[in-house]
């Protein structure tokens, strides 16, 4: 498995193009998924470095039900393009499947961004996550069966998976043809899972209560990580002191894959 660095970890502090390619080359990170206010910020200053890391995804939220613009959409499949990704991770819309009158129109807009996908060579990794039409492993696969489209798949969260009510590792074997992606993180306990809520953990003033590291959590990662056969993963931090996080739970991440095999 690739691991990724991710860059919205830094969303609350003042980063540059530079500084974020030599973090994470220095600490030994697979790529860096780029988090689209970044991705607009740092293109040029990013494109002139003589030495970048691979960018394997560019997170990006596109309004999808609601307010959808192809001007918008064929902007951002460029600029995903431009950083050298070959995957746009977006979410379905903005409701769940518990109002399904929105579902027609998500569905629609779903389509559209995925033909413009195409059209730049680029895959979509449609993420799990609750509130939105993909909220659990069986709404997400549902959603892709409805969308048909070859160039659609999943950004798979193995937090909010859990979330859902669902094992991680055996949703994760049931969608693995679908899976493009990984995101990995953690809370310490069930009750704490509003920490990720948007308005909190966009808010440099949010709660932070719950955030922890890999496997300091309530998942059990060795188990999770050990049953995934490989791919590309990001860490997805949301916590104090970002830097030094990621590159913790890099470091227990390749102590786990370092351990001999059992007879």
């Amino acid at each position: 498995m690739r691991i990724n660095a991710c860059s919205v970890a830094f969303r609350h502090m003042d980063v540059t193009a530079a500084g974020l390619a030599e973090y994470t080359l220095t600490h030994g990170f697979d790529g860096l998924e780029i988090w689209l206010p970044h991705a607009r910020q740092m293109s040029a200053a990013w494109a002139a470095l003589p030495r970048r890391p691979r960018v394997p995804m560019l997170a990006a939220y596109l309004p999808l039900g609601e307010g959808f613009d192809k001007a918008e959409a064929r902007e951002v499949c460029a600029l995903t393009r431009a950083w050298g990704a070959r995957r746009l991770r977006l979410f379905a819309g903005n409701v769940g499947p518990e109002q399904p009158e929105h579902r027609p129109a998500i569905l629609r807009d779903l389509r559209m961004a995925a033909d413009i996908a195409q059209d730049h060579g680029l895959n979509i990794a449609v993420e799990i996550h609750p509130h939105t039409m993909a909220d659990s492993p069986a709404t997400a696969l549902r959603l892709l069966e409805d969308a048909d489209h070859p160039t659609l798949g999943l950004n798979f969260d193995v937090l909010h998976v859990w979330e859902s009510g669902a094992d991680p590792i055996a949703a994760e074997a049931a969608l693995r043809p679908h899976i493009l992606h990984y995101h990995l993180k953690t809370v310490t306990a069930r009750d704490r899972l509003g920490v990720f809520d948007a308005g909190n953990i966009h808010n440099p003033e949010g709660a932070r209560d719950g955030i922890c590291p890999l496997f300091e959590g309530a998942l059990d990662y060795a188990a999770i990580l050990d049953a995934i056969p490989g791919g590309d993963a990001s860490l997805e931090w949301f916590g104090a002191d970002p830097g030094a996080a990621m590159r913790i739970d890099l470091s227990r991440i390749h102590r786990l894959r370092a351990r001999p095999a059992v007879a």
